[in-house]
């Protein structure tokens, strides 16, 4: 069995997702668990730091993004809705965890 937790911070000007994912024995099924963040204005990923291969990003039940590194993210833009976030074992691993930081989109520059 798999088990993931994820904890919200959440400022005024920032957002920061985190993710945990174990492997639990005897079971073969993942169980995944997700504290759902909502965003109410485009937001840019600013930051990655994990102990992952790479996470994807559901918004509500669809996959929207998927990353195979931290560093690709950096840059993406997220629009308004809820979001969830999931980390990718690295090879032969039993944890992993994530962490995605959000900032509003600066249209400006």
């Amino acid at each position: 069995m798999i088990i993931i937790s994820s904890t919200i911070i959440i400022s005024a000007q920032t957002i920061v997702l985190k993710g945990e994912r174990n492997t639990v024995l005897k079971k073969t099924n993942p169980e995944l668990k997700c504290t759902p963040v909502k965003i109410t204005t485009t937001m840019k990923i600013t930051k990655v730091d994990g102990n992952c291969k790479g996470f994807w990003i559901q918004k509500g039940s669809e996959t929207i993004h998927k990353f195979n590194n931290l560093i690709d993210p950096i840059g993406t833009v997220l629009s308004a809705g809820t979001y969830y976030v999931y980390p990718y074992f690295k090879d032969d691993a039993k944890k992993a965890d994530i962490k995605i930081t959000l900032k509003p989109n600066n249209k400006s520059g």
